[in-house]
């Protein structure tokens, strides 16, 4: 949305409530504006948000804030975009009272102001795919949707357009889904309010418009196991057969699209699981072509880790039909590093967009990607290498057993492999090429005096097992 003041406010805002106190000079850098726009912001927001505040100071190069605990981010970037006429403007038009004279007398301005509000109301419309050129709202019911969204998550002008029966139902079915579905899930505010906003549209709107979905997309979303749930519950809360499976389609992937805070990590690892066969591995052309192209560019293995591939998923979520460009994302500081990977990560995803075939056009979303980069910047840095090889000598069967079980237990497996000979004396090694990483890992009363030149040679005992597996740890993750 082209409100730029606004939206630096808000990105401040948002900076301020994470990182607590900021150097303006960073800042300024990092929002492409001078020292003293900072200033001004910062001196702006303490002014908007003044009852929201504890305590706040400035000096020569430092801002801070500290917020009231009981205040959620959401709460403070919705007082901001109160702010915004360009927003109001939205909604005017939303609420089918386009006219400037509507903007002239509601909002208090000029004429000349009016016509600027407008003017950039209508280009924001016609980008989104919902206005034609002669400034008229096209059927576009999917993009039309979520640009509603959009604005209604930051305005509340649009609650005038409220049908309170309508919207106590939807409150209902997002209770029910959240109760059926979300195995104890605490939703926070701003997800809640998206979701409960998501189904009243639905409910709203089912029978006065037709909702396309692009068709992969909704394959994928119609056999996925919250489906038929979903499609229960409302049947539940509406009667049989009152919402089409385009529209259950639509509550899916809104309700995919949010984060989930279970309070169990198993969890969490059986939905990844379950999720990544539908949406990775059943899809070679797109998302795994896409997966390679970053394991490329930053020369990391990513597949199968989840540390990458939930983020990843999650990003995707929102991609296909562009609800990423709608979401109330948190804006995030990213550090030197993770500006890095944002400008090699855009790069890639838009060579991948022309590689691909897609029904729609995908438009990748700044504030989505900075998130993305905030969360897999660790699993990048993992770079690509052979496994680190662990040969073991041992005087005897079991003590193989032993000294490779205990190895197994304590090392990360995913990047270290213990050779399969089982060798009893140091003379049966074989040599290994410089470029093989390995470590000979030898019981002490096999080691002779002219075995001690090896530096990647450690010997272990049963007596001191975990001392000397701690310093065969440290060589091999100081060598990584």
């Amino acid at each position: 949305m082209n409100y730029s003041g606004i939206i630096r406010q808000v990105k401040l805002t948002e900076y301020l409530y994470e990182l607590k106190i900021l150097s303006v000079r960073d800042v300024a850098k990092r929002l492409n504006v001078t020292f003293n726009t900072v200033k001004r912001d910062f001196e702006k927001l303490c002014s908007i948000l003044e009852e929201y505040i504890e305590k706040s100071e400035v000096d020569s190069t430092t801002i801070q804030i500290a917020f009231f605990s009981s205040f959620t981010r959401y709460d403070l970037i919705k007082q901001v975009y109160k702010e915004s006429k360009f927003l109001r403007g939205c909604s005017w038009y939303l609420l089918g009272q386009p006219g400037y004279l509507t903007i002239v007398e509601e909002e208090f301005v000029s004429v000349a102001k009016a016509f600027k509000i407008k003017k950039r109301v209508e280009e924001y419309f016609k980008n989104a795919n919902v206005m034609d050129d002669e400034g008229n709202l096209v059927e576009n019911e999917l993009e039309y949707r979520l640009v509603m969204m959009s604005v209604w998550m930051r305005c509340d002008l649009l609650d005038q357009k409220l049908d309170k029966n309508l919207h106590r139902l939807a409150t209902i079915f997002v209770d029910q889904v959240l109760d059926h579905l979300s195995n104890d899930y605490e939703m926070n505010k701003r997800e809640y309010t998206f979701l409960t906003l998501a189904a009243y549209l639905s409910f709203s709107r089912k029978d006065t418009k037709r909702l396309k979905f692009p068709n992969e997309e909704f394959l994928f979303l119609r056999k996925s196991m919250i489906f038929n749930q979903i499609k229960d519950i409302a049947e539940i809360v509406l009667g049989a057969n009152q919402l089409s499976e385009n529209e259950i389609a639509f509550f899916v992937s809104i309700y995919r699209s949010v984060n989930l805070n279970t309070r169990n990590y198993l969890i969490v690892k059986m939905n990844y699981m379950q999720k990544r066969d539908a949406f990775i591995e059943d899809r070679p052309e797109t998302v795994k072509k896409l997966i390679k192209l970053i394991e490329d560019q930053f020369n990391a293995n990513l597949n199968n880790n989840i540390l990458f591939e939930k983020p990843f998923m999650n990003f995707l979520n929102t991609l296909w039909y562009n609800i990423q460009n709608y979401t109330v994302e948190k804006h995030y500081y990213l550090s030197d590093s993770q500006l890095e990977v944002f400008s090699k990560l855009k790069e890639t995803l838009n060579y991948w967009k022309k590689d691909i075939d897609k029904e729609d056009e995908i438009i990748f979303n700044d504030t989505s990607l900075e998130k993305l980069c905030s969360e897999i910047e660790s699993s990048l840095a993992q770079k690509r290498q052979s496994k680190f090889a662990i040969l073991i000598v041992a005087e005897d069967e079991l003590s193989h057993v032993v000294y490779r079980e205990n190895l197994t237990r304590w090392l990360n497996m995913d990047y270290s492999i213990i050779d399969n000979t089982m060798y009893y004396s140091i003379k049966d090694v074989p040599i290994y090429a410089k470029e093989w990483p390995h470590v000979i890992v030898c019981e002490r009363s096999l080691i002779f005096e002219d075995d001690t030149y090896r530096s990647n040679l450690f010997a272990i005992s049963k007596s001191t097992i975990f001392e000397d597996i701690k310093s065969i740890f440290l060589y091999i993750y100081e060598w990584k």
